[in-house]
């Protein structure tokens, strides 16, 4: 054996009192019983000492045990796992309990429990002894690293409970918890071994930095952005201050930085004052306004025209290239030079010397209409290019005399609205203040250069080979899903399922039937009974351990269902179904098919190396001879036994 299996679960009680649940490894093994019996609690146990957030322990099971442990072994190694059990109404406990050899014996009390260490140091030390990683890392040790597989990423392959043997949506263990399910989605594809712990860090790095790259980008957008409003405004700002006599020049071309530096000046000393802005400095603005208008007028119609004549061009180099494609026949004629004959056929010809002279010269003249097209061309080209940067130059002078005059007529309108000038320059000066106090910092700072980020993540991106892990990863789920079609039609199933194909997904993940007959690709929700649904959760389970054994992934071999028999409850009642033997003269067509699933566990135990699998359930079947083999324990409510006795005594710290 070489996958991890169970072979011991103890609970502690006080006074000494201890109870111990004995596994056999890669084997089935049973636990039969009534409700209330404590079975369920095996599973909560196992996902405790496996460093679980919360402890989902019952009530009754807090209020008489101080501690739970579990001894794991693959065949030469062994680990046992022990963790304090807070009481009734504390969520958990962080002392932790890891100790790791061979032969290990398991303490007798709490007193004995060796190694000692943090629930986040114990997680390390079960990922190591599992194989979950290929090499330590210090980030590692906070365990807050969102798609870094850890053992609390394994609880998935291991449980299929009572609640996900008959869910519809929910796939695996844990994915019906949105706390839960990002991390199983993110950490399937290491599982499975489409990535390794290498490339999960270079994708998880990958990631980080293009995420910084697009933070940093906005920002500089925003920035950008903020840059160019700030530098209007100031300007305006300063053009106001100019006209009331606060500043002594108009404001130039500067920098945000500049022009604020302008305006503290303004604010701290202003200047020589006038009353109301100069009524010449409108009819200039206007009269340079119409001056940029008629410019605008001019530049544009240059460039309809140019446009025109360039299209012009165009069509008339496309004629002339047919006109001396269809003239060619020249260079066939040897009409280049003078001659006294017949182009056609040599004979000394007056009118063949006239007609060679005449398509000597429409051949000459077509090639000059061509290479003069060969050269407007270009220069139409470069003509409408500086065209259309003129008209930008001369929209952008339009903007700015536009702002000009509205701020004159804002200016004036203010000033005639107060008393004096004094008012207006308060105003303006308060404006100031309050532009000044409003300016951040972060808006006058320079763009960040993302020029090296964007070179490690080009970096980065040539390390992760995204194909081969996709290659990989649809190896993976083929691999899959041909084990679970197999798994399935061993299985009991009724229509649509009846000899029907699964497709597994990693991605979400999902399960697909296909259909024998139609070929029809149908989803979980449809396929509306509850025996498919177990039929289907107990083929996947199966499926992934089995391709974990065969690609060594880092994943226990053991398997734990809890209640199978839940889709064939008899009539008669559960108090009934508990006590009840069943032998083949009580079979009815529900037993036969719940006999066909624990038929199946002990084949599949059979075949496979190292796997375990631990069987929590109502039904014993007294008739089968594997099965009582196989059952370790039998809690009845007749025989007063279960997990934890009646009879142990309450811990002392309890108070609810």
């Amino acid at each position: 054996m070489s996958r991890w299996n169970i072979s011991d679960i103890v609970f502690y009680g006080v006074e000494g009192s201890r109870r111990d649940i004995q596994l056999r490894t890669a084997a089935v093994n049973i636990i039969t019983g009534a409700s209330g019996t404590g079975k369920s609690t095996i599973i909560k146990a196992i996902d405790y000492c496996l460093g679980s957030k919360d402890c989902e322990l019952p009530a009754h099971v807090r209020r008489r045990s101080l501690a739970v442990g579990t001894k794991w072994t693959d065949g030469q190694a062994e680990l046992v796992i022990s963790r304090i059990i807070p009481p009734v109404g504390r969520t958990t406990s962080t002392r932790m309990y890891v100790a790791t050899g061979r032969n290990l014996l398991i303490p007798d009390t709490i007193e004995k429990f060796e190694g000692p260490t943090t629930v986040t140091a114990a997680k390390a030390l079960l990922e190591k002894a599992f194989g979950i990683g290929d090499r330590p890392r210090e980030d590692d040790m906070v365990g807050l690293i969102r798609g870094r597989a850890t053992v609390r990423h394994v609880t998935p392959y291991m449980f299929v409970t009572k609640e996900i043997i008959l869910n519809e949506s929910a796939l695996l263990y844990g994915l019906d918890d949105p706390d839960e399910a990002p991390g199983i989605r993110e950490t399937l594809p290491y599982f499975l071994r489409a990535t390794d712990e290498e490339s999960v860090a270079l994708e998880r790095r990958l990631k980080q930095l293009q995420r910084a790259y697009e933070r940093e980008e906005a920002r500089n957008n925003a920035r950008a952005a903020s840059k160019s409003q700030l530098k209007e405004r100031a300007w305006s700002l300063l053009s106001e201050a100019y006209r009331i006599g606060l500043v002594a020049a108009e404001p130039g071309e500067g920098s945000e930085a500049a022009l604020v530096a302008q305006l503290q000046d303004v604010s701290a000393a202003p200047v020589a004052t006038r009353l109301y802005p100069n009524e010449a400095e409108l009819r200039e603005l206007h009269a340079s306004r119409r001056q940029v208008l008629d410019g605008l007028a001019i530049a544009r119609r240059r460039l309809q025209a140019t446009r025109t004549a360039a299209e012009e061009v165009n069509g008339f180099q496309s004629t002339v290239e047919r006109q001396r494609q269809k003239l060619s026949l020249a260079d066939h004629l040897q009409l280049e030079s003078p001659r006294r004959t017949c182009p056609l056929c040599d004979t000394p010809s007056e009118a063949g010397a006239r007609s060679s002279e005449v398509m000597r010269a429409v051949i000459s003249t077509i090639r000059g209409e061509a290479a003069a097209v060969e050269r407007v061309q270009p220069k139409l080209a470069d003509h409408q290019a500086h065209l259309e940067e003129d008209i930008a130059t001369l929209n952008q002078q339009l903007r700015r005399i536009d702002e000009n005059i509205r701020s004159w007529l804002r200016q004036n309108s203010e000033a005639r609205e107060m008393a004096d000038i004094a008012h207006v320059r308060a105003h303006l000066l308060g404006r100031v203040s309050f532009f000044l106090e409003s300016v951040a910092e972060t808006a006058l700072m320079s763009e960040r250069d993302l020029t090296v980020l964007r070179a490690e993540i080009e970096e980065l991106s040539s390390l992760v080979d995204k194909d081969a892990k996709a290659v990989r990863l649809r190896h993976a789920e083929s691999k899959v899903s041909q084990y679970a079609t197999f798994a399935f039609g061993q299985l009991p199933t009724i229509a649509p399922c009846v000899q029907a194909e699964l497709s597994f997904s990693a991605r979400d993940p999902s399960l697909s039937i296909i259909e024998a007959e139609s070929g029809a690709v149908l989803k979980m929700l449809d396929v509306g009974s509850d025996q498919n649904y177990l039929a289907l959760h107990i083929a996947l389970s199966f499926a992934l351990q089995q391709f974990f054994e065969v690609a060594k992934a880092p994943v226990p071999g053991l398997l734990v269902f809890d209640q199978i028999s839940r889709p064939y409850f008899p009539s008669k009642g559960e108090e009934d179904w508990d006590e009840a033997e069943i032998d083949g003269q009580q079979e009815d067509e529900e037993f036969a098919a719940l006999r066909k699933h624990v038929n199946f566990l002990f084949s599949e135990v059979a075949r496979r190396a190292g796997l375990q699998v631990l069987l929590i359930e109502h039904a014993y079947f007294a008739d089968d001879p594997d099965y009582v083999a196989a059952t370790r324990y039998r809690w009845t409510k007749r025989s007063g036994e279960a997990l934890i006795p009646a009879d142990w005594p309450t811990r002392p710290d309890v108070t609810q």
